[in-house]
């Protein structure tokens, strides 16, 4: 009996501890849980960029163009008549003056029309003369005095062609300048209008340039031009603006401009491949961005600022350009933090380090 209460007691106290047991666990579980740190939150990329201050300078608008010199007086030379070369008298190279003989013709054809044209005008003007006697005692008819007058005056026109043709056996230097071909040969029969030699006026040389309209505008006759040619590297030449076209070519935009070089040292030639640097305008305290910050679209251009760390797009409206800077017109002011390196990484509102050019350079020459 005893032993039977004995037992009853022992399933009774296991059956309260049960639930006391399980809920110990649970409190034991839910404290683990409430004390377990939280996933840390993932922090916004940093991305290092390159930046420089907008500033503030005067800006002078130039346009560099390249141009090959042409001479202002060039000619080819040609035989106004048919012949034979007999002598040249000038060869390439040669300084000649206007009116000089660069090419002799065989001429005896032409000095004996001149000869006969001659003859028949002496025996016309003997007999005006016999019939002028006669008319004024009218011994002749009216008519037949005023044939002869007609027949000396169209022989004296035949006299003055014949002696024009035979000057024309000569081939002559148009004007002052060098010879730059010879096409003929002593010798060779020359044709009527053929060429015989090119010249040209090696002192008024120029330059042609097709300029924007936009920087036409500001060009005028008389500016000065900064010239020099590749193959006189260390020579510096003066010259100027000397016309500038009235009208624009619609294909392409731009104004035929003009330039006078200087080449009384005698060094330049025609043909020489020149570099011509025009200024045309100057603005001073113009707002200066560097070319590199510029970011490049199909109606607009921007860049990327740095504020409260993050980059932030902005469009601007531009100016002139030189060198390395650019003229804002609107959208900075002096002073503000551009980005100049690591824009293509960039997006509007990024996280940005800000490094400057100057303390990049200087960090880079602390590591060396």
């Amino acid at each position: 009996m005893k032993t039977s209460v004995f037992a009853s007691l022992i399933l009774l106290s296991a059956a309260v501890a049960g639930p006391l047991l399980t809920g110990c666990a649970g409190e034991a579980q839910s404290t683990t849980a409430a004390e377990k740190p939280k996933a840390e939150e993932p922090k916004a990329e940093v991305i290092p960029v390159e930046v420089a201050a907008v500033t503030q300078g005067d800006i002078t608008a130039r346009y560099a163009g390249t141009a090959t010199l042409e001479a202002e007086r060039e000619a080819k030379v040609v035989s106004e008549i048919g012949g034979v070369v007999l002598s040249l008298g000038a060869e390439e190279g040669q300084f000649v003056r206007k009116g000089q003989v660069l090419a002799k013709l065989d001429a005896e054809r032409h000095a004996v029309l001149l000869r006969q044209a001659e003859t028949e005008l002496e025996r016309l003007k003997h007999q005006d003369a016999r019939n002028e006697s006669l008319f004024q005692r009218q011994l002749i008819a009216r008519n037949t005095y005023e044939q002869n007058k007609s027949d000396l005056t169209t022989r004296k026109a035949e006299v003055d062609l014949a002696r024009l043709s035979l000057s024309k056996c000569a081939v002559i230097a148009p004007f002052d300048g060098v010879v730059t071909r010879r096409w003929v040969k002593q010798g060779q029969l020359l044709k009527v209008n053929e060429v015989a030699f090119e010249m040209a006026d090696f002192r008024e040389l120029k330059a042609r340039l097709r300029v924007p309209e936009r920087a036409s505008a500001a060009l005028k006759p008389g500016q000065i031009v900064d010239y020099h040619a590749d193959a006189l590297p260390e020579e510096r030449f003066s010259a100027e603006v000397e016309r500038v076209s009235p009208v624009v070519d619609a294909a392409s935009g731009t104004v035929d401009i003009v330039v006078a070089v200087d080449n009384s040292s005698g060094k330049l030639r025609p043909g020489l491949f020149s570099r011509l640097d025009i200024a045309y305008d100057n603005v001073a305290a113009a707002i200066l961005v560097p070319k590199t910050a510029l970011l490049t679209g199909d109606r607009d251009n921007s860049v990327f600022v740095i504020r409260d760390n993050k980059a932030q797009r902005v469009a601007i409206k531009l100016g002139y350009e030189s060198g390395n800077n650019v003229q804002v017109l609107h959208g900075l002011s002096p002073g503000t933090d551009v980005v100049v390196a690591g824009q293509s990484a960039l997006s509007d509102g990024s996280e940005v380090e800000a490094l400057r050019a100057e303390a990049k350079k200087a960090d880079v020459v602390a590591k060396r």
